[in-house]
């Protein structure tokens, strides 16, 4: 399927080009004392096969380079017996040509990441959690390359809890039917933000929506369901 980049930490999914395909976001490496690693950004074709697309859309390589000075080191003092000492002669570092304090750098790595739309003009943005330095905002440009349709889904329980927790919810097309699990996108350590972001692809019109709430209501929407709009669905009590 082409989805294994060898090094992942926190996954993110969510319909990055708004085509109706659930994309998959990434975060990957482990910092000092091992090499970067690249967050992959996996576009879903049609279902068929995951396409790596981190360095085609801006992901990598990353703005703000590829390492940090992670620690630094007093090896004639504290430090002279410290155990990364190993590790760089391992390496083929020659201790004797070191000066008596050295920093130590070590590569950038993104440990989390969410998936929403940080700047509300329709795509959806990324921003990830960095080990030993500051978040990543990834933003997208796609409205500004074309014309998208979408639709958010946002709910209120009412039996059930207040923001829906685990209801099911089906946007029904022509030709296909969508569905989410509103489970708060969870992903390691990350939530992405509310409400349920449904990209339509092609599609011209919705012809309804279903949410199958956690009290077991099952609620059927067939009015203003406008195309690039938020649709607000309060769980019935009937």
């Amino acid at each position: 399927m082409g989805a294994e980049n060898y090094w992942p930490w926190g996954l993110s999914v969510d319909d990055l080009n708004a085509d109706g395909f659930d994309d998959a976001f990434l975060t990957s490496s482990m910092n000092f004392p091992l090499r970067y690693g690249v967050n992959s950004l996996l576009l879903n074709e049609g279902g068929e096969r995951w396409r790596d697309s981190e360095f085609i859309l801006g992901v990598e390589p990353r703005a703000g380079g590829l390492a940090v000075p992670w620690f630094e080191l007093d090896l004639v003092g504290a430090d002279k017996e410290s155990p990364v000492l190993e590790i760089l002669q391992k390496d083929g570092a020659d201790l004797k040509e070191f000066p008596d304090r050295v920093v130590i750098w070590g590569a950038m790595g993104s440990r989390s990441s969410v998936i929403f739309d940080l700047d509300d003009d329709g795509d959806l943005d990324i921003v990830t959690n960095e080990f030993n330095s500051g978040p990543q905002v990834l933003v997208s440009d796609l409205t500004e390359q074309t014309e998208i349709r979408f639709v958010e889904i946002e709910l209120s329980g009412r039996q059930s809890n207040r923001d829906g927790l685990g209801a099911v919810v089906r946007v029904v097309l022509q030709d296909r039917v969508l569905t989410q699990s509103n489970d708060g996108k969870s992903g390691y350590l990350s939530h992405s933000s509310l409400p349920l972001y449904f990209g339509l692809g092609d599609a011209e019109a919705i012809d309804r929506t279903e949410v199958l709430w956690p009290s077991g209501v099952t609620q059927t929407v067939t009015e203003g369901l406008l195309l690039n709009s938020r649709i607000e669905i309060a769980e019935s009590t009937n």
